[in-house]
């Protein structure tokens, strides 16, 4: 199971992307307002909501347990929120609204509860895996792991 701040998970997916030639636009932290993170490739851009399995401040404690089932519905329900809300904003062709999560049984289900609805409205998922690489799934994915090798 991977226990990871949120920082530290925007932290991997910065890394993961930009090895692949995407750049950087902007990245909120700390409860900074705004999307997570925003990143831009060939005229196609990336809007990530992300969510780690404990609280940013608790990163250097290995005492601290993972978010409870119900902090993690919570939480999975306000990223589709954001994102939702970021579409009405954002919406374009060339966008692809993301959200980012630890692969955690406890993340894994929730969202699997929802799984249906997140690919009609065409949202993908990054699963950050225990070994720090990224897993991307959802309607779609296939495009977005061709770009990442153009």
């Amino acid at each position: 199971m991977v226990i990871i701040t949120e920082n530290q998970l925007l932290d991997a997916i910065e890394n993961y992307f930009t090895k692949h030639g995407f750049t950087l636009i902007s990245m909120a932290k700390n409860n900074e307002k705004g999307i997570d993170m925003e990143l831009l490739k060939n005229g196609v851009t990336l809007l990530i909501e992300a969510k780690g399995s404990i609280g940013n401040k608790y990163d250097t404690d290995p005492s601290i347990k993972p978010f409870s089932r119900s902090l993690v519905r919570e939480y999975v329900r306000k990223q589709i929120t954001k994102l939702m809300e970021r579409e009405e904003k954002n919406g374009g062709n060339n966008t692809y609204f993301i959200a980012a999560w630890p692969e955690t049984p406890l993340f894994r289900n929730e969202v699997n509860k929802k799984a249906k609805a997140l690919a009609k409205l065409g949202y993908l998922h990054i699963w950050l895996q225990e070994n720090m690489t990224v897993k991307i799934e959802g309607p779609g994915a296939e495009k977005l792991i061709e770009l990442l090798d153009e």
